[in-house]
């Protein structure tokens, strides 16, 4: 080699050493020493560089020339689909809401009592009281609300919404091809519903949209009442729901339809045709939703009352407002909690959640806000939900389904105050029964019979017939699997938390880890034996909306009753509960219904979700409603000048590196020349 390489450099012709600057790239190449000035040189480059991870603007003004304000917001992972009918995620329903209208929303300001307000409907819908008991409800739409623009029209021109495109979501629902999980709860109680799916599928198999509903009377282009079997006050509740959205048969049958003229086209399930205040413009998988306001959108404006006392005064200048407060709409998908972290800090995302790695960097002990985001001028919300996470058991499965002990003895090992202050900083409180704090029928002073306690678990699980964890017939140890969705370090923690917590008694744990919505098809399938991750948050604020969770009737795909959890005697008291007004007789019916669910333990129960959220001052909260976590997005307002000042204070450009890389580069340079000089001597 030594030869060669000689006899090649001796054939070479005489020419200046430094001809050209390939000659130096050539020698940083071949040098280590060069390589790494290199190396550091660029890291300092890019520290120099602006560091905001957004994509450009849309639009940098308005038509009339003001700024245009996008909002940077956060899913914390990809939505399962984007079919109103179908999806039933939070996840999902977040990026749907920008999208598509409610026939009934939530007025953002009130909270105690929650309060209906209309939505695409006029004024809420009135109760009729028929002779025979059954119940109807008299509905009629706003006039010119349109579908947006799409392919799927003529012309592309999206047509009025009409009384007729919530009849389809309602045969969409009762379509078994649709796999709508909310067609068991709604077929129970609007009449029909069930006959027409058995008509229309008994001869082909297939769901004819030809066949009628009884239960939904379409009386002219935008008024339809809904019968309904008997008392079902939880209607108007549904109302408020992305289920019953108008949806355009168009968009179904040219997205979904057999005939493509050759042409490529998304399915229904992750392509929207909605009637809200923005446009989905752009969904990129693992990264982000991007959405567009939509000019002239007129079904809504920002409400005039119920402002919160600390915020009334600043609020009144956005009264009677038309929607939405903002051009542009950024959902980044961000499965990480740090990242998000890093870019609220920075102000590239319009809030920091203050979640388990975060909480100390944000917060003191006495749970304010430290001073330095303080100083910044952000603020301190406390955001709850109504609801409940626990774990759920496969009652079909032949090992954890059939023994009750056995479930019992795995939930009073697992020590859910430990985990909320590990992972929610104490903030969440842990759940003792099913119904979360709020809603009627939830008791302050009930004590989860099955809560954590290590040597009852012990004894319950020698019971269980496996002492210290092993079959008492083979001495075989005890193995279970736990489907456990991780997308993140944090999740992963958490499945190493539950995992310890069941090994800690001698059984053996196999952890699936897989994505949120891998692990809802494996529940929804019922292939599984314990499912992580689960839990329910409430779609409304009644308790009919929690114990449907354990009716026989609601198995998947026609519902949410993932533990495929069966006893009779409950299945006969929810029937009773769910029709009923609040009050003793159905207070009584619930705590009957929590001793049901105590004595099969078909869940662990976890905790309900609650977190603090750092908002910054371009961005402040205009509500904060526990039915409207991270959504309902057309309410809120963002401020870009003060965003895009505040964002080259906290993001001033660092000098020092440029300076060093030059000193860097004039150093390799001369390294470089001597080097050079030195092999060619």
């Amino acid at each position: 080699m030594l030869e060669s390489r000689e006899a090649d450099l001796n054939a070479r012709p005489p020419r200046s050493r430094f001809s050209h600057i390939a000659d130096v790239l050539n020698l940083f190449r071949i040098s280590d020493f060069g390589f790494r000035i290199f190396a550091v040189g660029l890291v300092l480059l890019l520290v120099a560089c602006d560091n905001d991870p957004n994509p450009p603007p849309y639009h940098k003004t308005r038509a009339d020339g003001s700024p245009w304000a996008v909002r940077y917001a956060a899913l914390p992972g990809d939505p399962k689909a984007l079919d109103p009918q179908f999806a039933y995620d939070v996840t999902a329903q977040r990026a749907l809401e920008p999208v598509y209208d409610r026939l009934l929303d939530y007025h953002p300001m009130k909270t105690d009592p929650f309060e209906l307000i209309p939505g695409m409907l006029e004024e809420i819908p009135k109760r009729e009281d028929h002779a025979d008991g059954k119940v109807s409800y008299l509905c009629k739409l706003k006039r010119n609300i349109p579908f947006h623009d799409d392919p799927c029209f003529p012309g592309g021109k999206g047509r009025e919404v009409v009384a007729g495109d919530v009849f389809y979501a309602f045969q969409r629902i009762t379509d078994p091809k649709v796999e709508s999980p909310f067609y068991a709860p709604l077929s129970q109680n609007v009449v029909g519903m069930e006959e027409a799916r058995a008509a229309a599928t008994a001869k082909t198999g297939k769901f004819d949209y030809a066949t009628p509903i009884a239960g939904f009377e379409v009386i002219d282009s935008h008024t339809f009442r809904v019968h309904l079997k008997g008392s079902y006050p939880q209607l108007l509740y549904w109302f408020a729901l992305h289920t019953c959205s108008p949806m355009a048969r168009e968009a179904v049958e040219y997205y979904d339809g057999l005939k493509h003229d050759g042409e490529v086209r998304p399915s229904i399930k992750f392509h929207t045709v909605g009637h809200g205040p923005f446009r989905m413009k752009t969904y990129v998988e693992k990264l982000h939703i991007r959405y567009e306001r939509i000019e002239g959108y007129r079904t809504n404006v920002f409400p005039s009352d119920g402002f919160p006392p600390e915020k009334a005064e600043w609020l009144r200048q956005f009264a009677g407002k038309p929607l939405p407060l903002y051009d542009e709409l950024r959902l980044a998908i961000l499965p990480e909690t740090i990242p998000a972290f890093v870019l609220g800090r920075q102000g590239y995302m319009d809030g920091i959640t203050a979640n388990k790695d975060a909480f100390a960097a944000v917060m003191s002990i006495s749970r304010e806000l430290t001073p330095k985001y303080r100083e910044r001028g952000m603020s301190l919300e406390l955001s709850g939900t109504p609801s409940t996470f626990f774990m759920s058991f496969n009652m079909e499965d032949p090992v954890v389904g059939k023994n009750p002990k056995l479930r019992q003895a795995l939930s009073r090992a697992y020590d859910s105050l430990t985990y909320c202050e590990i992972f929610y900083s104490g903030v969440a409180p842990v759940s003792e029964q099913l119904l979360p704090r709020g809603l009627f029928g939830y008791d302050p002073n009930y004590k989860n019979p099955n809560g954590y306690d290590f040597e009852k678990a012990k004894q319950l699980l020698a019971e269980a017939g496996y002492p210290n964890g092993r079959d008492a017939k083979t001495g075989q140890q005890l193995e279970l699997t736990l489907e456990e969705p991780v997308s993140s370090n944090e999740q992963r923690q958490r499945a190493e938390y539950q995992q310890r917590a069941f090994e800690a008694l001698g059984i053996k744990i196999k952890v699936n880890e897989n994505t949120h919505a891998r692990v809802v098809e494996r529940l929804e399938r019922g292939s599984y034996q314990i499912g992580s991750g689960t839990g329910w948050m409430a779609d409304y604020p009644d308790a009919e909306n929690y114990f449907f969770l354990f009716y026989s009737k609601n198995f998947p795909p026609a519902g949410a009753n993932y533990c495929r959890y069966s006893r009779p005697e409950f299945d006969r008291t929810y029937e009773k509960m769910a029709v009923m007004e609040n009050g003793p007789e159905r207070l009584a019916l619930i705590q009957r219904m929590n001793e049901m669910l105590a004595e099969d333990c078909p869940v662990i129960f976890e905790f309900s979700k609650a977190y603090y959220v750092v908002t910054p001052p371009w961005g402040k909260w205009t509500h904060n409603h526990p039915m409207m976590e991270g959504s309902f997005n057309k309410y809120h307002y963002v401020d870009p000048v003060l965003r895009a000042r505040l964002r080259r204070e906290w993001n001033r450009p660092v000098l020092w590196p440029l300076f060093a890389l030059g000193a860097l580069i004039a150093a390799g340079l001369a390294y470089a020349i001597r080097w050079n000089r030195k092999q060619n001597a």
